[in-house]
């Protein structure tokens, strides 16, 4: 009875130690990703809401900055497929160019009456074939290496897009993400974004 009693315990004191660490760990990410009651907000003083401007700019720079990081995230892996798509056709050549001087040094043996007929006919055959499957493994690695152009051309441009949203932004220019109109601060706006 008395070993159950400190079994007990210790799950309990276990399970408070866990739940301190979550908590702790909740605190930390639930300040980074709150929501201020709007409603207790408004009601601040607008002579209380020193740096509430320059915090929200702030916010907004970091915002669009975070979206650019993950765009050109995504141009990079973009124009690592497209390398790879590159290396795999330049492979397709060369097995495609070995496979046609394989065929033509096989006819070649062929017409001049070498080797057994049958097995010349049969591993022409058998190259030609090889030869059609390469150009249609081609045919698909150029579709598909065409396609990353396209997307890697309209992230680069969603790219610009946003370095000059960013270049442009000032604590006076509205966020075009629909923001509520910033209240007047009492603290001097920020300097323009810088990159």
């Amino acid at each position: 009875m008395g070993l159950t009693i400190v079994f007990a315990a210790c799950l309990l004191t276990g399970c408070a130690t866990t739940q301190d660490i979550t908590h702790s760990i909740t605190s930390k990410v639930t300040s980074i990703t709150s929501d201020v009651d709007e409603e207790l907000f408004a009601q601040v003083p607008q002579e209380e809401r020193v740096g509430v401007r320059e915090a929200q700019f702030n916010l907004s720079v970091a915002e669009k900055k975070l979206t650019l990081a993950e765009l050109k995230k995504d141009l990079a892996a973009l124009q690592d497929d497209y390398a790879n798509y590159e290396a795999d056709l330049i492979k397709t050549y060369h097995e495609a160019a070995a496979l046609s001087y394989d065929i033509v040094r096989l006819e070649a043996i062929d017409r001049a009456g070498l080797g057994d007929k049958d097995k010349n006919l049969k591993s022409i055959a058998g190259l030609k074939t090889k030869k059609h499957d390469t150009e249609g493994d081609r045919i698909n690695l150029e579709a598909k290496q065409a396609i990353t152009m396209r997307h890697i051309e309209d992230i680069t441009e969603r790219i610009t897009a946003q370095e000059e949203k960013i270049a442009s932004l000032t604590a006076d220019t509205p966020d075009d993400a629909g923001d509520v109109e910033m209240p007047a601060d009492p603290s001097p706006a920020p300097p323009a974004a810088a990159e």
